[in-house]
């Protein structure tokens, strides 16, 4: 198969179905800028930026404030884990608290108390009374 030699200097121009105005591209922007609306600039006011600064002001004033109320009230609230111990010690005895609790409760202090063979063997060592824990 030959392809024929094709130059693009001897061939005929065909002529494009496109034209443009005379002048087309010079009147483009003005007649563009015309077209667009005119925006005016804003004014701001003295008094809202004033505002703005008294809002800031009187949030960090608040902040300022309510932190030491909230760590107080929280240090006031909190129970130390000791007074609660000592509470339940002197005043419930095992049986009263075993009482209070369901089933499924007890079931679940019993899953949670897994006993690792490390930790009872260096009980067992260290304790005195090993005797006492062997002959029962």
């Amino acid at each position: 198969m030959n392809m024929k030699d094709f130059n693009l200097d001897v061939e005929p121009k065909i002529k494009s179905g496109f034209q443009i105005p005379e002048n087309y591209f010079e009147q483009f922007e003005s007649k563009m800028l015309n077209q667009l609306p005119k925006n005016e600039s804003k004014v701001v006011s003295l008094f809202h930026r004033k505002q703005i600064w008294i809002s800031s002001i009187a949030a960090l004033l608040l902040v300022m404030i309510a932190i030491p109320v909230y760590q107080s009230m929280n240090k006031n609230n909190a129970i130390e884990v000791t007074t609660l111990e000592n509470y339940l010690v002197s005043e419930y005895s095992t049986y009263d608290i075993i009482d209070k609790l369901s089933t499924e409760d007890i079931n679940a202090l019993e899953n949670d108390l897994t006993l690792n063979d490390d930790a009872v063997e260096s009980y067992l060592l260290e304790t005195q009374n090993i005797d006492y824990y062997l002959n029962q």
